[in-house]
């Protein structure tokens, strides 16, 4: 006799284990964020709803994507039979897969309210569990992220999503060693595209590059149901080789989800960086409006203003600066977490330094390498010399092949009087990178230049681009 449910549960497992890379996704997508924490986790203060009013509450999004497809097919599961906690799980973890593939933070609600409809029906339901936990780490309340994933782990022990999220607290904490065991962990229930890419990711923030970049090509081989998530795999990968210097080999790693998913976040962002790098401005505006057309981006802002810096177009730059600002403000109005992206943003344009420094001290004993970076590189332009030289000396503890962040060192030994540090630094972020940064790699050249040391052709030429 068939179970009625079989296909509700198909469903579930389909989502959960595979699409799961989404919380992984948004733990990272912002690279330099701030973490908070709170009160453990709870439904005491949820006010009761009836499944008729939580419906209401939760969008019906526009589009034709994967992920809309599968909101529109969990919301009639749901107004047909709203009593099946795993229905309620199944339409959670759609909202956040649309979630991650749009950055979009205001899902995070509806997912959280689908999430406890189905835990209310089913205090014992895992999903829920996991998908709390991930809506959780999504807002970098990760005290509660943890206690809730522990919850799942607690009533199934072979759970791999609730381990995935545990080792992506441990990650964005800075506690690698945790992460590492984690994802070991996962990787060993459930060997796929979610597990491989954390992996991978976690293998090149502690240095270990090409270890990264091929278990990223594993996790893009081993694919999953919704194109946005290798999608998200070939964005990473992709900044792994935009890193290295492999320009072109970057954006061919990308040429396919362009094609299959032209209006992923993730993939546009990084396009728009690397067509930069080559010096195609009007290419990069191209990428970055268009991600800008998907939804309100902090990055593609930022990008888009300092193009029109490159371009002496002062005022036009301005514009797209302030957009940033009061896009910030209303992630601050909803409790966002981009406060540090947002204090990178102050230090690199030297605006609202103060501001900048209130934002990165939140996080001043961070273990989170580029958490480290952005707090050095805010007391290096507030003349915090000292703490600066302490901040980039964990910045660089993991020895992670980012150039941003050796190009942070070389500035702060160069005014801290250290000028062969200052040259070693500056050196290997050009080499690695030559275009690391629109306003970046042009200051490190004329510090080089300063310090006595030419990594440069005879006529000038910034050094060419791996291929």
């Amino acid at each position: 006799m068939n179970n009625p449910n079989s296909g509700s549960k198909r469903l579930r497992l389909f989502v959960v284990g595979l699409c799961l890379l989404a919380a992984f996704a948004a733990a990272l997508f912002v690279r330099r964020s701030e973490h908070r924490t709170s009160t453990p986790a709870t439904t005491a203060t949820q006010p009761a709803k009836s499944p008729e009013e939580i419906l209401a509450l939760i969008p019906k999004t526009p589009g034709d994507s994967a992920a809309d497809q599968a909101i529109a097919k969990a919301r009639a599961r749901v107004a047909a039979k709203p009593t099946v906690a795993l229905d309620w799980a199944t339409l959670g973890d759609c909202l956040m897969q649309k979630a991650r593939d749009i950055t979009d933070e205001t899902l995070y609600d509806p997912a959280e309210l689908a999430y406890l409809e189905a835990f209310r029906i089913d205090p014992r339901n895992v999903g829920a569990m996991a998908g709390m936990a991930w809506v959780k780490g999504d807002r970098h309340l990760f005290d509660e992220s943890i206690e809730w994933a522990n919850k799942a782990i607690g009533v199934d022990p072979g759970n791999a999503a609730a381990y995935g999220i545990l080792g992506d607290a441990a990650l964005q904490l800075g506690d690698y060693d945790q992460a590492f065991a984690h994802y070991q962990k996962m990787m060993d229930l459930r060997p796929d595209i979610s597990s491989y890419s954390r992996g991978a990711y976690l293998l090149w923030v502690t240095g270990k590059k090409q270890n990264a970049i091929n278990l990223m090509g594993k996790a893009i081989r081993a694919g999953g149901p919704y194109a946005e998530n290798t999608a998200w795999c070939r964005s990473r990968l992709a900044l792994m080789l935009f890193n290295d210097g492999a320009y072109l080999p970057a954006e061919q790693t990308l040429a396919p989800s362009l094609e299959a998913v032209p209006r992923n976040m993730h993939v546009l962002l990084v396009a728009g960086k690397i067509r930069a790098a080559l010096q195609d401005y009007a290419g990069a505006k191209e990428f970055y409006q268009r991600a800008q057309d998907v939804a309100p981006n902090l990055e593609a802002l930022i990008a888009l203003g300092d193009i029109a810096t490159m371009q002496g177009a002062k005022s036009e730059a301005d514009a797209y600066y302030q957009k940033a600002e009061e896009l910030h403000a209303a992630h601050v109005a909803r409790q966002g977490h981009d406060h540090m992206q947002m204090a990178l943003f102050y230090a690199d344009h030297d605006r609202n330094l103060v501001e900048a420094l209130r934002m990165a001290e939140q996080r001043k004993l961070t273990r989170n390498v580029f958490e480290a970076d952005t707090l050095a590189w805010v007391y290096f332009k507030n003349g915090q010399l000292e703490k600066a030289q302490e901040a980039i000396g964990r910045a660089l503890s993991q020895k992670t092949p980012d150039p941003s962040i050796q190009y942070h060192a070389g500035m702060i030994a160069a005014k801290a009087g250290n000028r062969p540090v200052a040259q070693k630094y500056l050196e290997t972020a050009l080499s690695w990178s030559p275009s690391f940064s629109l306003l970046g790699a042009p200051r490190a050249l004329e510090t080089m230049r300063d310090l006595g040391n030419h990594p440069v052709a005879a006529n000038g030429a910034t050094p060419a681009a791996k291929e």
